[in-house]
């Protein structure tokens, strides 16, 4: 078996409790013992930290970003 998708492609992430998100493959991760779905390292532009997931959670993206909400940053509640 090969990775689906190649570092610098851009693919689509849809994470249980939110919108799809466009995001960029960054790092193709080495396949672990018993693992049966390869995983890769993924970035928004719009986040300030990368993600694993797995091929499972991806699908390869040819929409333009505009077609993509733009994320909205949680505000935490100031404690006195």
């Amino acid at each position: 078996m090969a990775f689906k998708f190649a570092v610098g492609q851009a693919v689509e992430y849809k994470p249980a409790n939110g919108p799809i998100r466009l995001c960029i493959v960054v790092k193709q991760m080495p396949q672990e013992d018993g693992q049966s779905d390869f995983r890769y390292r993924i970035k928004n532009e719009q986040e300030t930290f990368e993600r694993n997931v797995f091929e499972y959670d991806l699908t390869a993206s040819d929409k333009p970003k505009n077609l993509y909400g733009i994320l909205t940053h949680l505000q935490r509640a100031k404690y006195r």
